[in-house]
């Protein structure tokens, strides 16, 4: 080392990254800049990571003496490693120190401990990871990739593909710049909403179907692999047992023809997932997006209505011709989803008696004889109340002269625009009181 130019002395020094505490900048960083540039001619790093600072819930600095600190391996013991690194990450954010708030809990020993409510957070995605994981695997066996077709795939498999190639460029660019809190975010929405809530959904009968199964199983093997590579620097050792189950079940997850990722022994030197941007489509996005749109509330009336699930009802819309195009080809994604008998769409669709209303957009969507019309009635009314008092309030900002004069002109065209899509749907309400007020 230093003062000698050793072998280990140019491979380590300088480094790239200086992890620390904004209190020790001056105590210790800066001189650390001065003496390295002093002594060995550079300076020691070229990046200074400066993480957010852990406090109790009352804002407090956790510490021995007040004994509000919590202790690492505690917590290792209550909720386990990855669950603290997962909760950890996500709550750094760059400007902001981690508020915790401490609980003493029993631990399964019967040791007294502090811990947080916080932990709960990573503790859930974890075991959510795992059963996710399990279940994705039960339907892996048998998957070849050279059964893979990529003409057969079907939209729902284009746009799984498409979230993840978006998931992987937004969390590389985002941990390059050593934003943790957004990748883990990232990832978890990718992960929680569109791999488990709609794609593993969607493809359970692909499953039982022989011809259509193969192209599932190697799309998910696919998906579930490079994921996993996403999230094994902030989950390291669940991602690795995954990883090495998901190698026995499926040792081949490559897709021919659309992407050939290196396979590895073990996920800890599995290359970072990189080339996917090809994947992305957002009409394909876009598409599906209009699918979910219609989905939700119909999910939503099932709810409010009481509606058990093994109930299937009876849903159509009123949408615009193109949209009606859409909606139709891919009828039997939204029923099976919405727990639907039938689908159908077109722009002439009248509302049936008795029957649920929801807009989206420019879309209204009807879920038939589940109604209680005084009870909707009710319901409408008070939604268009609330657009009124909205536009009321847009009408007024834009008839303001300080804000027509001072405000940018994206930001006043945002402001129409809100307003024209307030009066869209508050004419949308209206139109179904005045059907109920007729029915």
């Amino acid at each position: 080392g230093w003062p000698e130019q050793t072998p280990e002395m140019k491979t380590y020094y300088p480094g790239n990254l200086l992890c620390t505490a904004r209190e020790i900048i001056t105590l210790w960083v800066s001189r650390m800049v001065m003496m390295g540039q002093y002594c060995a001619g550079d300076i020691p790093f070229s990046d200074v990571y400066i993480h957010a600072m852990i406090q109790d819930g009352l804002g407090r600095k956790m510490s021995k003496s007040l004994g509000n600190g919590i202790d690492p391996l505690d917590i290792i013991d209550s909720h386990g490693a990855d669950a603290m690194r997962f909760t950890l990450a996500s709550m750094t954010t760059d400007t902001q120190d981690v508020r915790m708030p401490v609980e003493e809990m029993t631990l399964p020993d019967g040791r007294k401990a502090n811990t947080s409510p916080k932990f709960d957070i990573g503790r859930n995605f974890c075991n959510k990871l795992w059963n996710a994981s399990r279940f994705a695997m039960m339907n892996l066996e048998g998957t070849n990739p050279s059964a893979f077709d990529p003409s057969k795939m079907d939209i729902t498999d284009r746009w799984i593909l498409s979230r993840l190639a978006a998931t992987a460029v937004e969390t590389t660019r985002q941990i390059d710049e050593y934003k943790f809190n957004e990748p883990i975010m990232q990832i978890y929405r990718f992960f929680w909403n569109d791999l488990c809530d709609w794609y593993l959904e969607w493809i359970k009968p692909r499953m039982r179907d022989p011809a259509a199964k193969p192209i599932a199983q190697n799309v998910l093997a696919f998906v579930l692999d490079q994921t996993l590579r996403l999230l094994h620097p902030f989950t390291p050792f669940i991602t690795e047992g995954i990883f090495q189950q998901l190698r026995l079940i499926a040792p081949d997850r490559r897709l021919p023809g659309i992407i050939e990722p290196k396979s590895a022994d073990a996920l800890i030197i599995a290359p970072w997932p990189e080339g996917l941007d090809p994947l992305i489509q957002p009409a394909i996005d876009a598409q599906i997006e209009l699918v979910q749109n219609v989905i939700r509330p119909i999910r939503e009336i099932r709810n409010q209505y009481n509606v058990p699930p093994k109930n299937r009802l009876t849903a159509t819309a009123a949408a615009p011709a193109d949209r009606c195009e859409l909606l139709n080809r891919l009828s039997g994604m939204i029923a099976h989803l919405a727990g639907l008998d039938c689908f159908e769409s077109s722009p002439a669709m009248e509302k049936p008696g008795h029957a649920a209303t929801a807009m989206v957009g420019d879309i209204r969507v009807f879920v038939h004889h589940i109604i209680d019309p005084a009870a909707e009635r009710q319901r409408l009314t008070k939604q268009k109340e609330q657009i009124e008092s909205m536009l009321k309030g847009v009408q007024a900002k834009l008839g303001n002269p300080n804000f027509v004069g001072k405000a940018k002109p994206e930001v006043i065209e945002q402001a129409r625009a809100r307003m024209a899509e307030l009066q869209g749907q508050l004419a949308g309400v209206e139109q179904h009181l005045s059907e109920l007020e007729s029915a």
